[in-house]
Parts: structure tokens; C-alpha cells; sequence
């Protein structure tokens, strides 16, 4: 089993567990060791063997637990045994739907941060109108930014651009209230500056309107706005889509318009498909950590597995740190 990639994954914590265990069940790739994370009723069900590694554990991460402790108070609990085993490296990337903000506290304190980066951001490739998808971050991992987290959610977005997708020098937007310079608050004006200063192909503001245009290939913002943002854009999605349904069910002439159009509306279905881009991932920890929707299915698991063999494969996370540790010793020779 030679340059086997082993991908963690917490089964607890989501809406319906059974179809992580049917995703387990049914996932063939000679390249992916799965480590199963889950109760042992839960691992009783998973009947694969090959390439199929069970982890019993006896705790739950619930929503109600207190995030910023639950490393501690539950260390037999899924996604924490999982988190230590990407910590130890016995695996290589971890995956999870359980609580957000357990996932991401108990990554930041249990994988720790790369040097430089006092807050990592939440990020996710999002849809536009044409075929190609932008990097966005921070999603909601911390709702209170400075200049200086801005900056590097963009440092690091280009690498992850550069490395995954070959963009040389992938271009950046700041998501503000107007396109000029001297639009946004005091924070966001410092970051503009920094961003000029500091980033190569940086192209200034962008309006929340213009995001689905790809425009630019990182549109970047701090976790308040990011969050908010992001589920408009799945809001909207969600709706549009009902709204067309409910038009082409109005009478017989609308429904037989519907099978002349039906191919065009299953595009676009697709396109704003949560499931079809994989997981957030963390940018600013030491090693990679996924979180996928609590209500993902089997088909949002097989990205977000995709996602982190692309994740891996690139080293991407070994290059974020050798890149601030270069940045760190460029600061202290000044």
C-alpha cells in the first residue's frame, strides 16, 4: 500500500449519519485508506473492509457543547480522536460535519497555527455564472477582523490558487459596501492599503452584487460579512430554484415548456449545488482539517474527499508553512 492517502472521517455529529455510512459503504478508490470515526453502533453498519479503517469511539460532539472546551472535556468523542490522529499523523486530512464551531476551535488548538497567522479563516471555492469558481474567506470563522487577518487570508488564498488550480498570480477583490478606495469602515480601509501595498494582482473592492461574475479569482472579507454573504448566496440559490419549479407547474403548457428547458435547468440546479464544491476548509492551521455541511450526503462526501487527496497531493499545507516561516525570517532581518 504504497503513497496511500488516509482521510478521516467523523461519522457523528451531522443530520443523518446513514448516509456517511452509505457514502463509506459504496467509496472505491485504491489511492484512499478512510479512517472511520464513530459510535460502535454506528461502525457495526460500515460492512467494507478493504481500505477501511473503524476508530470505536464512546463520546458525541453535541451543538450544545461549549466549543472552545470540547477538545478537553470529550477527548473520546469522534471528531477529537479524529483531530488527534491528523495531529499524530496517522492520517492525513481530516473531514467533518459536526458542529462548526467545535470543529474549528478544536482544530485551532489541537493542530495549532501556522507562524504569523493570528486568526485562519474558513474558505470555500463558490459558484459564479460561468464555469469557473472563486476562492472565498473567511466564511464565518471569525467574525471580527483586522487589517492584518485580511491580508493573509489573501497570502494564503493565492497560494491555494497557485497550487491547486495553477493560476500563477491568482487575482484578489475586497467584498466592501463600494468599489471605491475610500469605502468601508476604518478596517476595511487599513486592509485596502495593506492589500495594495502587499498583494500582487490585487484589483481593489468588489459589491456583493458582482460576486457571481468571476471577476476575480479570491474575493475575500472577515467572517461577519463572509457568513452572511454565503448563505444569501445558498438563500437565493435555494429559492430561485423553487420559483422556476412553481412557474413550470402552473398549467399544462408550462409543464410541457419545462421538458424543452429541462436540461438548462438542471445546470443550473448543479451549478449551485453546495455538495458539488467539496468542504470549508481552515487556511492558517498546520494541517488540513475540512468541515462539509451537516447535512451533507454521499455526494458532498465524495468532493470533500476529493478535496483533500487534491489538498494533499499539492502539499498545499507544507507550502502555507514554509511560505510564513520564509516571511517570518524575511521580518526579523529587517
Amino acid at each position: 500500500m504504497h503513497n496511500i492517502m488516509k482521510i478521516g472521517i467523523d461519522i457523528l455529529g451531522v443530520d443523518e449519519p446513514s448516509r456517511i455510512i452509505n457514502f463509506v459503504n459504496g467509496y472505491k478508490d485504491n489511492e484512499v485508506e478512510l479512517y472511520v470515526y464513530g459510535l460502535e453502533e454506528n461502525l457495526k453498519q460500515i460492512i467494507k473492509t478493504e481500505n477501511i479503517i473503524k476508530n470505536v469511539c464512546t463520546e458525541e460532539v453535541l451543538m450544545s457543547d461549549d466549543a472552545a472546551r470540547v477538545h478537553r472535556k470529550k477527548k473520546d468523542a469522534s471528531m477529537i480522536r479524529m483531530l488527534a490522529d491528523l495531529n499524530n499523523d496517522v492520517i492525513d486530512v481530516a473531514i467533518s460535519g459536526g458542529s462548526t464551531g467545535a470543529f474549528m476551535a478544536s482544530s485551532l488548538f489541537m493542530l495549532g497555527r501556522i507562524e504569523g497567522i493570528s486568526k485562519p479563516g474558513l474558505a470555500s471555492l463558490l459558484p459564479t455564472r460561468s464555469e469557473h469558481k472563486f476562492l472565498f474567506t473567511d466564511l464565518g470563522a471569525n467574525v471580527e477582523a483586522k487589517p492584518d487577518d485580511l491580508l493573509n487570508y489573501a497570502k494564503l488564498g493565492q497560494l491555494y490558487m497557485k497550487y491547486i488550480y495553477n493560476i500563477e498570480t491568482p487575482s484578489v477583490a475586497l467584498l466592501n459596501v463600494g468599489i471605491e478606495e475610500s469605502k468601508g469602515n476604518k478596517v476595511y480601509k487599513e486592509a485596502h492599503k495593506l492589500l495594495k501595498e502587499d498583494i500582487a494582482n490585487f484589483k481593489g473592492n468588489i459589491e456583493a452584487r458582482e460576486i457571481l461574475e468571476h471577476k476575480y479569482d479570491i474575493v475575500i472579507a472577515d467572517g461577519f460579512a463572509g457568513n452572511i454573504l454565503l448563505k444569501s448566496i445558498e438563500g437565493v440559490a435555494s429559492s430561485l430554484g423553487k420559483m422556476i419549479k412553481g412557474i413550470f407547474l402552473e398549467n399544462i403548457i408550462t409543464k410541457i415548456s419545462a421538458l424543452l428547458v429541462k436540461s438548462g435547468i438542471s445546470k443550473f440546479k448543479k451549478k449551485f449545488d453546495y455538495s458539488e464544491y467539496g468542504g470549508a476548509f481552515l487556511l492558517g492551521i498546520k494541517k488540513p482539517s475540512i468541515k462539509v455541511h451537516g447535512s451533507a450526503d454521499e455526494n458532498a462526501l465524495y468532493y470533500a474527499v476529493q478535496q483533500a487527496k487534491q489538498i494533499h497531493k499539492t502539499k498545499l499545507y507544507d507550502i502555507c508553512l514554509l511560505y510564513t516561516s520564509d516571511a517570518a525570517d524575511e521580518r526579523s532581518s529587517v
